[in-house]
């Protein structure tokens, strides 16, 4: 790309600016009648030679090469600017213009002519005196190219708002929405909540109580299913199976008392049943 532009610019000051020569536009000289003044050039780059003369093509002429007029009544042309980098050029110098400049990638016009380039800012950057960029300061931030930064905004714009995140320095803080809170339904008023809420309740009842009565009735089951337990023999007698005790008869002799008169009588005399 610069060899191109380089080639046209030796090209075109080579063959010289093809400017029609002549004045366009002149009035005859007030001392002499065979004489013309030129009040304008001819436009395309001619600078002004001579102010009167007999040949209006004599009185202007073109700009040499390198040089440029903007004017149609100037006495001498411009030089044409260089473009040195960071400048590049953008549109090659002629009779009538300038050379038109621009900056290179990363770089940017410093001024509206650009004459000169800056270094370019991203973001969370700002510009500083020397044509350089520094980083964004504590409390501020640059979300644009080549930018100055500012501080960041110490509240939300909405009452209904509140700060979720702090500013970086490429953003500002971050707002949202506060939740809205839920009302709590009210249970008098409905019915049909007060229903749901019977029901569940009731529910939960029966689930806590029926393992209760199941281990209740269980438990009475092996009560009396269970059998009795044996009569248990004295320490003493450990030897000995268990018996069970005699029942007890409707009708018993009187026991034998011992030295008692009555059992004398039995054993000298035999037991005589009186009817």
């Amino acid at each position: 790309m610069w060899l191109v532009l380089t080639l046209l610019l030796l090209l075109s000051l080579s063959l010289g600016h093809k400017v029609e020569p002549g004045c366009d536009d002149w009035s005859i000289d007030s001392s002499s009648s065979e004489k013309v003044c030129c009040n304008r050039c001819k436009q395309g780059g001619n600078r002004l030679v001579l102010d009167c003369g007999s040949d209006t093509k004599q009185l202007c002429e073109p700009c040499t090469n390198g040089t440029y007029t903007d004017t149609f009544t100037a006495n001498s042309c411009k030089r044409c600017t260089e473009c040195i980098s960071p400048l590049r050029v953008k549109q090659l110098c002629t009779a009538s213009t300038d050379t038109v400049c621009e900056c290179s990638q990363g770089f940017r016009c410093g001024d509206q002519s650009c004459s000169f380039c800056v270094q370019e800012c991203g973001e969370g950057e700002e510009p500083t005196e020397h044509r350089g960029c520094q980083p964004c300061p504590a409390g501020t931030f640059n979300s644009q190219s080549h930018h100055h930064c500012v501080k960041w905004s110490s509240s939300c714009p909405s009452p209904d708002q509140q700060i979720v995140a702090v500013g970086t320095a490429v953003s500002d803080i971050i707002c949202a929405d506060l939740k809205p809170t839920t009302p709590r339904p009210d249970v008098k008023s409905d019915p049909g909540l007060m229903l749901v809420i019977a029901i569940i309740c009731t529910c939960l009842i029966i689930s806590a109580a029926m393992p209760l009565c199941m281990v209740m009735y269980f438990k009475k089951e092996k009560t009396v299913k269970m059998p009795p337990r044996p009569v248990e023999t004295p320490a003493g007698e450990a030897g000995r199976r268990l018996v069970p005790e005699p029942e007890q008869c409707s009708f018993c002799f009187p026991q034998e008392e011992r030295g008692s008169n009555l059992s004398l009588l039995l054993d000298d005399k035999p037991f005589e049943l009186v009817v």
